[in-house]
């Protein structure tokens, strides 16, 4: 049985919004189910039409109910990647490229210490196999392809950790990652020419790293990526505030 009283305050929409809410995050709604018409609703909380359609539309953004063509709207089994998905370009806004570094150094440093504990060899076999990939991407100068391995590289870490509120994060903020990696190793090529040698490129140390469980030469060759790149930004921005 739901809970549904009538509304009499201001900011009404709001307050339909956060007793559907309620009847899904306490289960009286469950996934699957298809909740009160349209009308129904209207009549149950003594509002209007469209207040009812504005509490819908926002449980539906955040992936709570899904409105199904000629059938009605249902309650959705609710996931976190969906929803911060959609919340992300409206959150996530940073300054800088040295903002998103800062943070991905404070983040990622905890998920190359747990990956390094917890990944199987078959998630090891996968990275290496990515990276291999990389490699021959750099060797054809294949931008585009790079692009897309780096953010399945560090994807895989994430995943390596085997903890879902890290896993969330990387789906969070992968709209920003995405166009930040492509941003770095654009800048990256261009001052320093694109690498060839296995040796000379931080993720072979990463991956070495996790491969020998060895949590120290991860987290170094993690650390001077970072590093390298904050200093390269940041003058950057020395030189651009000296030409202003």
């Amino acid at each position: 049985m739901s809970d549904i009283t009538k509304i009499s305050k201001d900011s009404v929409s709001e307050l339909v919004y956060q007793q559907l809410k309620e009847n899904v995050v306490e289960g009286k709604w469950l996934p699957g189910d298809r909740i009160p018409s349209e009308n129904q609703l209207v009549s149950l909380f003594g509002v209007s039409r469209v207040s009812v359609r504005v509490a819908i539309q926002k449980m539906i953004t955040l992936g709570l109910l899904e409105a199904r063509v000629g059938e009605g709207t249902y309650v959705k089994e609710f996931t976190l990647g969906e929803c911060i998905t959609e919340l992300a370009p409206m959150i996530m806004r940073p300054k800088n490229q040295i903002e998103v570094l800062e943070f991905r150094k404070a983040l990622e440093t905890e998920v190359i210490r747990l990956a390094v504990r917890r990944a199987s060899e078959t998630e090891i076999q996968n990275l290496e196999n990515i990276y291999s990939k990389m490699c021959s991407s750099c060797n054809t100068s294949n931008l585009e392809e790079y692009f897309n391995l780096d953010g399945q590289f560090h994807d895989c870490l994430f995943s390596m950790t085997k903890n879902s509120m890290f896993i969330s994060i990387s789906h969070f903020m992968n709209h920003i990652l995405l166009e930040h990696y492509q941003s770095t190793v654009r800048k990256s090529w261009d001052t320093d020419g694109i690498p060839q040698a296995p040796e000379e490129d931080e993720h072979y140390n990463i991956l070495m790293g996790l491969k020998n469980r060895d949590a120290d030469l991860a987290l170094k060759a993690y650390t001077d990526m970072i590093d390298a790149k904050i200093a390269m930004f940041s003058k950057m921005e020395e030189e651009a505030s000296t030409i202003r």
